[in-house]
């Protein structure tokens, strides 16, 4: 049975997260009377390299018994910390409904001291802090009372505490599992207000946190398709979005971990083909959103391959009124064949890039592992964001006191209709 799941963004220290897990897991299987072995929580550290992680991570939300956040800044701007909450908070609100009970089974838990303002609107209802759980923890958060020798005491009594809530509250309100199939990705962020009507990014200052839609387009292609090019092949599948560069360290497609570094930094997404590209570019550029290029470096050795990709780019990044678009170009260590060709590759790209490659911030090439992309990527959309803000076109609605309608064109000596009539009623007597 899983007591709890820690939900916290990723970046945020992840190593002491990972201790604070497994030092309150102990309690919780000391306090529930559990051998050593048995898992009694779930953080998403545990996910094993090539497994797919959001089915592990939907699977836990849907029978964990308790579900715990640790509060920081950053983990209100995380669009995937927003879908935990709000799955978690669905479930608990649907059984406390028919039961009409006050749960308690979702336990924001300040991992620093909680800044005035800095703790959104949907938590700030919620019992973050107790007496029981020590002075020390409301003033200094979980993180120092970790961090600090002098406090050690404190953080074991802290630890106690909290894992005897957790076993109480979770035996005396046993949740029903979720067990209808449903992706993470279609649930909405508690954090996050939804896309306008439009798709637009609007440009005001209160808006400025609203999630930004990324459009990422990938050149690449398949497995049969490249054969003819290059001798190994372990990087590409059926299609070209299962295009995997950085295989074997890291086996997922690079399209599903960008759109994951991409939503961890509080981004919406879609993802196209490279024939797509004309069309998310222009949509991107009159609604304010990101374009991110991803481009294997071997497809310019196919001729029809790149002689789309040239037309393609050149329609979507000419011109002025372009999008704020990316172009990251991955070439792995781990791969001694691409290593090998590197240099020409690079150059064949940078040909067909002309004019745009000069921009070194929005034009990276060489990017030879997954954490440096996974570094990378967040650098990159900051940038081109700025670029938007700075540059985009604003989309303000209508203040309402504005009168809406249609201009008259007659002049403003023009009588209206009524007038008229009433002007020749009286010529006629």
């Amino acid at each position: 049975m899983l007591y709890f799941f820690l939900s916290y963004a990723r970046g945020d220290e992840d190593a002491l997260v990972q201790r604070f897990y497994e030092d309150l897991s102990a309690e919780v299987r000391l306090i529930a009377g559990l051998s050593r072995d048995e898992r009694v929580g779930f953080v998403d550290r545990m996910i094993m390299v090539g497994e797919r992680w959001p089915q592990r991570l939907v699977e836990a939300l849907g029978s964990c018994g308790s579900f715990l956040a640790l509060m920081t800044p950053r983990y209100f701007q995380s669009k995937p910390c927003g879908q935990e909450w709000q799955f978690f908070a669905e479930r608990t609100a649907r059984f406390e409904s028919q039961r009409r009970v006050d749960t308690s089974l979702l336990k924001p838990l300040m991992w620093i001291p909680a800044q005035p303002g800095r703790i959104h609107p949907v938590a700030q209802p919620l019992q973050y802090s107790s007496d029981s759980l020590g002075d020390l923890y409301q003033r200094l958060g979980v993180r120092q009372l970790m961090r600090l020798q002098r406090h050690s005491d404190d953080y074991r009594t802290f630890l106690f505490e909290l894992a005897n809530q957790i076993v109480t509250s979770v035996e005396a309100h046993p949740l029903p599992e979720h067990r209808r199939p449903i992706e993470l990705h279609t649930v909405e962020s508690a954090f996050h207000a939804r896309p306008t009507a439009d798709g637009a990014t609007r440009l005001d200052g209160d808006d400025y946190t609203q999630s930004m839609l990324v459009h990422f387009v990938v050149a690449a292609t398949d497995r049969d398709e490249m054969r003819g090019v290059r001798q190994h092949l372990a990087a590409y599948g059926d299609d070209a979005l299962q295009w995997a560069p950085y295989r074997p360290p890291m086996p997922e497609p690079l399209i599903d971990y960008a759109r994951e570094i991409a939503a961890d930094h509080s981004y919406q997404s879609t993802v196209v083909e490279v024939d797509k590209l004309p069309r998310s570019a222009e949509q991107a550029a009159r609604y304010n959103q990101l374009l991110v290029l991803i481009v294997d470096a071997w497809l310019t050795r196919l001729p029809q391959r790149r002689q789309a990709l040239i037309e393609h780019a050149s329609v979507a990044l000419g011109g002025d009124q372009r999008a704020a678009t990316a172009v990251l170009i991955p070439g792995s260590r781990d791969d001694p064949e691409t290593r090998e060709q590197w240099q020409e590759l690079s150059r064949a790209c940078r040909e067909i890039f002309d004019g745009f490659t000069s921009d070194d911030e929005l034009y990276r090439s060489n990017i030879i592992t997954h954490r440096a992309f996974e570094e990378l990527l967040p650098q990159v959309l900051e940038v081109a964001r700025n670029r938007v803000f700075s540059r985009g076109s604003v989309h303000r609605p209508p203040d309402p006191s504005t009168d809406t309608s249609p201009p008259r064109l007659d002049g403003p000596w023009a009588r209206d209709d009524d007038q008229r009539e009433r002007e020749d009623q009286r010529d006629d007597q």
